[in-house]
């Protein structure tokens, strides 16, 4: 009978890993003489940004799409007020499934986004793309700890909790992975899938804040304009 395994991240460890991930790649960049010329402003610079952060959790949804059933099981969420944008699978999907999901945002937005902002020396391009890389430590040390799970683990979101719910026929009592603390443990037919979570969810607040960043980015295209 399989049971489930809830782990949740370290975040101090994530912060300060995030942190140096993003240091280091673009100290590479300047030490290597690419030229970083920022010729946009800020509002389009920090609307750029959250678009680019959205993408990253549509992948993810892309991947889950991939790998589930019933696509209803697919949940997207936006809240800024708490600096969290979410893609959620509340369906199991094996363990292929869920490497494909958390890496292909990684794949695209930072590695064959970088590479081509190199080549056609899209400064922004570039920046974005270590952005990415930086914030996606949380699903870089998550495909750690899946990676190595036993063969059968399969992946799920119970709810909406930061940290990773894995279910698996193996004892993984003892199994740890760096980043990751052992929560909760129990039989997955005792666990229930919050089905309040609406399939887009996007809180006032960030509706607010997505207004006034539009009005920003019109305001600096027209003033650029003229």
């Amino acid at each position: 009978m399989k049971k489930y395994y809830k782990y949740e991240l370290n975040i101090t460890l994530m912060n300060i890993l995030s942190i140096v991930m993003f240091i280091i790649p673009f100290a590479i960049i300047l030490i290597a003489g690419v030229k970083i010329n920022f010729d946009i402003s800020l509002g389009v610079s920090i609307v750029s940004i959250m678009l680019y952060l959205f993408m990253h959790e549509i992948l993810h949804a892309i991947g889950y799409f991939l790998f589930t059933k019933d696509k209803r099981n697919i949940k997207i969420g936006i809240v800024l007020e708490k600096g969290v944008l979410y893609a959620m699978c509340q369906e199991r999907i094996n363990k292929f499934g869920i490497l494909i999901s958390l890496l292909l945002p990684l794949i695209f937005l930072s590695f064959i986004a970088l590479s081509i902002g190199l080549i056609y020396n899209m400064s922004w391009l570039v920046l974005l793309s270590i952005i990415n890389f930086a914030g996606a430590v949380g699903d870089i040390f998550m495909t750690i700890l899946i990676l190595f799970a036993p063969s059968d683990v399969e992946y799920i979101d119970y709810n909406n909790d930061i940290g990773a719910y894995l279910l698996s026929e193996s004892d993984m009592s003892n199994y740890h992975s760096l980043g990751f603390f052992l929560t909760e443990e129990g039989l997955a037919t005792e666990k229930e899938v919050d089905k309040t979570i609406k399939h887009l969810y996007i809180s006032k607040t960030s509706s607010i804040i997505i207004v006034i960043l539009a009005i920003i980015c019109i305001i600096d295209i027209i003033l650029g304009i003229i």
